[in-house]
């Protein structure tokens, strides 16, 4: 498999309150310079919703906040090409504001290991149809059984997104859930639904991108996964 491009742009100018009103604005708004452009995204072969998919898919392009700025990653090479160009056309419009950006490759391949390795995630949005049984099921091992299942499918949906195909008789992959809270708060996402979310630390044996989010609304920065060292 050719490995998987992965691009994270931090804009470190340009300050970005933690209101999801904000990130929304921005979101949308990078789909409407791209829509401006869409001759130039066309002539790549690039749709300008790949900022705002509405889809049930992984979202190729998300915006999160690192330490008070906007944080935009691309999975894959569309979505790589597609904030490349983005940020092409921003940074002509803002020159002045743009005068410390932070740019972060990866390039990604699943790899399977004999172990399980720890992640945590801290906003970990769910469907509604998830939380309303989880409400009416809320014993422990049904939540932990559920959300176990719930990111199963989360990473089948990014091998879908990244063009690898899974072969389960090669390669079990097995996810254990260590600990899950729900979260005080639900989360605000786009048309002023919100979300039910968990915190979860969990065991995989897959090695999962350094920058990648998973659940609902990965697209507003939900979601992220954090490595957490062996001891």
């Amino acid at each position: 498999m050719t490995p998987t491009p992965i691009l994270t742009i931090r804009l470190l100018d340009i300050a970005l309150d933690r209101d999801i009103t904000t990130r929304k604005l921005l979101l949308l708004g990078a789909k409407d310079l791209a829509k401006e452009h869409k001759s130039k995204f066309k002539k790549m072969d690039i749709s300008p919703k790949i900022f705002h998919n509405t889809k049930i898919q992984y979202s190729g392009i998300q915006l999160g906040i690192y330490q008070g700025s906007p944080e935009w990653t691309a999975i894959g090479r569309s979505a790589v090409k597609a904030l490349k160009l983005w940020y092409s056309l921003f940074r002509k419009e803002n020159e002045i504001a743009l005068q410390n950006t932070q740019w972060i490759k990866e390039k990604y391949t699943p790899e399977f290991f004999s172990y399980q390795k720890k992640y945590k995630i801290k906003t970990l949005l769910i469907s509604s149809d998830l939380a309303e049984l989880l409400e009416v099921k809320g014993d422990k091992y049904t939540v932990y059984d559920r959300l176990e299942k719930y990111l199963y499918g989360n990473i089948q949906r990014f091998f879908r997104h990244i063009d690898y195909e899974h072969n389960k008789d090669v390669h079990f992959l097995k996810i254990t859930i260590q600990d899950a809270h729900v979260l005080t708060h639900s989360k605000y996402v786009f048309r002023n639904k919100k979300k039910i979310g968990y915190e979860v630390t969990f065991l995989c044996n897959l090695r999962l991108p350094q920058m990648i989010r998973m659940g609902q609304s990965t697209a507003l920065g939900y979601g992220k996964v954090f490595h957490i060292q062996r001891s």
